[in-house]
């Protein structure tokens, strides 16, 4: 029975060397065995194939034999120091140089194995990680750089991560440009909500473009910080999502805008100045013309009148006799009608009476019905019924609009229609003026040279006002202007 016993303890024993010698050779990991004084015992083939070095130059040579030259002294001192202390760095990884000069990482796994003569071996399981390595040194100086990228930006930047139970989220990175802009700590903002350093006057926006942020992908915008010591900052926020961690996560770039909105400021205060002053100099200039038509009107056809009479009365002194001198004062006579009616007619360009008097409507019904008789072009009026109550200087601005395009239709146009619509609709008028004429193109409304167009651009830019110009050649233009009535 004994014998049986020992039988099959020696074939169990057979079994496990047939085992551990398949594995020391499948092994994809390089295996060594050294003896305490460093020597090698046994290597396998990954081993060999790691080293570049076969088993007949291993086996038997100290194990720092596979390292260069100046490295295989401090090598096998160090180990035979662990051996004696029976302490033995059980897993460790560093950079070698090979005997061949190549530099390798190696990752090592040491252990004692006690053999039955009371002596030890070490069990050393090597593997080659530089691949590893080179990715950890790549990814280590790309993180090194990305932080240095992050935080020398002129722009601050916000990184901040969506969760369900609050709807900004949590601020999870910023850059050092947002610590000292807004003067707190990172460990400060990393406790901080997004809207915490919103303006409150701003929330509302803060909270759209959130939403739309969150439908879009990305949204661009200005808005207004509130930084801890309570200095507001207008900035401008470019905003990105993305998926971090399966996390919806958001990246902002908020560029600080003071000065543009201060440059924006002083432009619309000067933008201000300048409508004002326009019409300022528009108001002088009509009530320049005004004073001019009454002066005309009055002291010049006081004095036409008053020789019309004297006239009339030397006619009547004349005898019957007296014919030659009779047809001279006939003639002086009708020299002095048609001197009355050029100053009637000198004195409505100049300030058409009839605008002060009666309106802009009952004005453009007697300019188109002037335009007509001079031009012989027919035009058509489509105006509303009651009177427009309109200030004085937007009603003169809105006729001499329209007077201008008539006078343009008259000289450039070659039409022989033209239609007029006036309209009040929302506080807003709506003037219309249409031509059946060759059209004007592109080029003519932007020459610098067109004076009247730009003209009537500035009388409605002055009221808050726009005005249009379109031509298709061959079918007319047409001139569309609206200003606000308050």
């Amino acid at each position: 029975m004994k014998q049986t016993d020992d039988y099959l303890l020696k074939e169990e024993l057979s079994n496990i060397d047939l085992i551990f010698g398949q594995l020391w050779d499948v092994s994809a990991d390089g295996m060594q065995l050294t003896d305490e004084e460093g020597r090698i015992l046994l290597v396998n083939d990954s081993f060999c194939k790691i080293f570049q070095l076969n088993k007949q130059q291993l086996i038997g040579n100290p194990f720092p034999v596979v390292y260069a030259k100046p490295e295989q002294d401090e090598a096998l001192k160090f180990y035979q120091q662990d051996i004696r202390n029976k302490e033995i760095k059980t897993r460790f990884e560093r950079e070698y140089t090979l005997w061949n000069g190549r530099k390798t990482w190696l990752e090592f796994s040491n252990s004692f194995l006690a053999l039955p003569d009371g002596n030890k071996i070490t069990l050393s399981i090597v593997k080659d990680i530089s691949e590893r390595k080179s990715s950890e040194i790549e990814l280590r100086e790309s993180e090194q750089k990305f932080k240095m990228l992050f935080n020398n930006l002129n722009d601050a930047v916000f990184v901040t991560q969506l969760s369900r139970d609050r709807s900004y989220g949590d601020f999870i990175e910023v850059n050092d440009i947002a610590c000292k802009r807004l003067g707190y700590t990172r460990d400060e903002f990393l406790r901080l909500s997004p809207s915490a350093i919103v303006w409150q006057k701003n929330i509302d926006d803060f909270n759209l473009f959130s939403e739309k942020l969150l439908k879009e992908g990305h949204v661009i915008y200005d808005i207004v910080h509130r930084a801890k010591d309570k200095k507001l900052i207008p900035v401008e926020i470019n905003s990105h999502l993305f998926l971090y961690n399966d996390k919806l996560t958001s990246l902002s770039i908020a560029r600080d805008i003071t000065e543009r909105k201060q440059a924006e400021q002083k432009l619309a205060r000067s933008s201000r100045l300048l409508r004002e002053l326009a019409v300022h100099l528009q108001s002088v200039r009509e009530e320049e013309r005004t004073l001019i038509a009454h002066e005309i009107h009055d002291e010049l056809g006081q004095v036409l009148t008053a020789l019309k009479i004297s006239v009339s009365l030397l006619e009547k002194k004349l005898n019957k006799n007296q014919t030659a001198l009779k047809q001279k004062v006939n003639a002086l006579a009708d020299m002095i009608d048609s001197s009355v009616e050029s100053v009637q007619k000198i004195s409505s360009k100049l300030r058409p009476g009839i605008l002060d008097e009666l309106g802009l409507i009952a004005a453009i019904e007697w300019q188109a019905e002037e335009f007509e008789n001079l031009t012989n072009i027919k035009c058509n009026l489509v105006l509303p019924r009651e009177e427009i109550k309109l200030e004085r200087n937007k009603a003169t601005a809105i006729f001499r609009i329209f007077q201008e395009s008539l006078t343009n239709i008259a000289r450039h146009s070659g039409a022989d229609k033209a239609t007029v619509s006036l309209l009040n609709h929302q506080s807003m008028i709506y003037l219309e003026i249409h031509d059946n004429g060759r059209g004007i193109t592109q080029n003519q409304i932007r020459d610098f040279k067109s004076l009247g167009i730009h003209g009537m651009e500035e009388r409605a830019m002055v009221f808050g006002g726009q005005l249009n110009i379109d031509g298709i050649t061959g079918i007319g233009t047409t001139v569309k202007v609206e200003i606000p009535i308050d």
